[in-house]
């Protein structure tokens, strides 16, 4: 055992799914995206009044450009082990559409405005919610952020076998503090929306770095068992 209860095994898959190890210069871009994302949230709240709740918009961004680039990605590569994920993110693309659609048929109907009318307005609403709001520039940098990791993930696809899409510890550990924050929100502020909004803001930020510090903590205890191991196997 690693960590508690995490095995040996389960920390180099988990590192694996994560990227792999970290040299020096992605140690250096890592935290430039997660300085950037951060500072144009703040940005976002100081100048934009966003709220706790435009703060997941750099997440469902991220998400989406992955869900976007994975067939565009098996198209090249035709690796058998992202024929799943491939299949699952077109699927994903459908209920979408589908639950968009209906959405889109319902309001058309309610209102009396044409389809396609309803359509664009509600595409320009929620722009315009996002822009009002200055998020933009956070959910661009996001999704940068994923962009510049695909050479990684397609390198570890290779070498280590799938997945190619985890679900790694900055994601879950971001995922589970926002929602964490929402639900406590309430109880443990009771100041404006905007003041909430740094609060939730604080333990994002606060999440991403126990991510990265997660990721080099479990690189840097492997690395010193596998430095342990090589010399006694050298001696039998």
């Amino acid at each position: 055992m690693l960590v508690n209860n995490l095995s040996v095994a389960d920390a180099r898959h988990l590192l694996q799914t994560e990227g792999g190890e970290l040299n020096a210069s992605q140690i250096v871009v890592q935290v430039i995206q997660i300085a950037a994302v951060a500072g144009a949230c703040a940005y976002a709240i100081w100048v934009g009044e966003a709220t706790a709740w435009h703060l997941v918009l750099p997440m469902v961004g991220e998400y989406l450009i992955l869900l976007a680039i994975l067939p565009v990605l098996y198209l090249f590569l035709r690796h058998q082990a992202m024929r799943k994920d491939t299949i699952g993110s077109l699927r994903l693309w459908a209920i979408f559409a589908l639950i968009n659609a209906g959405a889109v048929a319902y309001q058309s109907h309610r209102s009396g405005i044409p389809w396609l009318q309803q359509f664009l307005l509600n595409i320009q609403q929620a722009w315009a919610w996002i822009t009002d709001h200055h998020m933009h520039w956070a959910i661009l940098f996001a999704m940068a952020g994923v962009l510049l990791g695909l050479p990684g993930r397609i390198r570890n696809l290779y070498e280590y076998g799938p997945p190619f899409v985890a679900v790694g510890l900055g994601c879950g550990m971001r995922v589970a503090v926002f929602f964490l924050g929402c639900f406590l929100l309430p109880f443990i502020a009771s100041g404006t929306e905007i003041s909430n909004a740094w609060i939730l803001w604080a333990l994002l930020l606060i999440a991403e770095i126990l991510a990265l510090g997660m990721h080099l903590d479990i690189q840097r205890r492997l690395k010193k068992l596998d430095g342990e191991v090589e010399p006694e196997a050298m001696t039998n």
